[in-house]
């Protein structure tokens, strides 16, 4: 979802800035349940929030369907796909984007998705679109659309683009000018351990990813800082960068409990156990990983190597 408020302040007169504070503390909550991976909480936040204005309601809209987008409710994206709220008709295309096996069906979500963007000039369709941007590697063309909205949400996600594209520096240096705005937002803190576990520093990601799973628990009244499969998956990835593989698994089992299907979660299991000389588990885990995400780079890799041994073991035999 968008803090759309920051952009629309750059606009609007000095007297509007009373209604771009309170659009802040309003959904501050819905968004950051949201970036920590707390999908059911935010969607519930979202179903019981009456936004104050038409451009709060239209950002809890947005986030409402990229909840859906997170937990696969098809039908109610596919609802969406003629919504007057424009967040909503992206995560529709989006949802086409990611499930649809048919290149037609999918090159035409794109189209749409990126003449939303266009069109619009909406927070949230602008960073799904920049999303996909970067799926496909078009590493420039997305860190340009994040520019084109200089809020939060929005430099959060050139920062973690940079990550990708081991642009460390660039990173550190976006991430020091978000600095300042909101430095207890979920994304801001997810962003800034996302750079600390690139720049090596796990430690310190570490702490970052448990003060937000004590923060936002994934069921209220939980205690037990259990957190998300995001933020458990964090945690399980500072654990690794120490070389602490045990605790890890333990971080990992916890996340693959609530998500068994989760690709990111499955490859990090396949890590740990290769690096514990585990092979039962390493095969149990890495079938799991074949079967829900076949294309994943992990999956496309070893079947590649497994390809190279063949043809080598055949024209030994030869």
């Amino acid at each position: 979802s968008s803090s759309v408020q920051h952009a629309f302040a750059l606009q609007l007169a000095c007297g509007a800035w009373t209604l771009v504070v309170a659009m802040d503390d309003e959904l501050q909550e819905v968004r950051d349940n949201f970036y920590v991976g707390n999908f059911a909480k935010a969607l519930q936040l979202c179903e019981s929030t009456q936004g104050s204005n038409e451009i709060a309601q239209s950002e809890l809209g947005a986030t409402l369907a990229r909840c859906c987008l997170a937990t696969l409710q098809v039908d109610r994206l596919k609802a969406m796909q003629n919504s007057e709220i424009p967040g909503q008709r992206a995560a529709a295309a989006m949802a086409v984007i990611l499930k649809s096996s048919k290149k037609e069906q999918v090159a035409v979500a794109k189209e749409r998705l990126a003449g939303l963007a266009k069109e619009t000039q909406d927070m949230s369709c602008a960073m799904l679109n920049a999303m996909v941007l970067a799926m496909d590697g078009n590493w420039n063309e997305a860190a340009q659309m994040t520019k084109a909205h200089p809020v939060l949400e929005m430099q959060a996600l050139a920062v973690l683009l940079c990550l990708s594209c081991n642009q460390f520096s660039m990173a550190e240096k976006l991430l020091k000018e978000m600095s300042g705005n909101n430095d207890d937002s979920a994304a801001y803190r997810l962003a800034a351990a996302a750079t600390k576990l690139a720049t090596g520093d796990p430690e310190e990601a570490y702490l970052t990813y448990c003060d937000l799973c004590s923060q936002f628990p994934a069921v209220d009244g939980d205690d037990s800082g259990a957190g998300s499969t995001l933020l458990q998956t964090g945690k399980a990835l500072a654990n690794m960068q120490r070389g602490m593989f045990t605790e890890a698994v333990e971080d990992l089992q916890r996340a693959v409990a609530a998500s068994p299907a989760d690709p990111d979660v499955l490859v990090n299991l396949c890590c740990c156990m290769t690096h514990l000389g585990k092979k039962d588990e390493f095969q149990q885990y890495y079938a799991k990983l074949e079967q829900v995400a076949p294309s994943h780079p992990y999956v496309v890799k070893t079947q590649g190597m497994k390809g190279v041994f063949s043809r080598f073991k055949a024209s030994l035999e030869a």
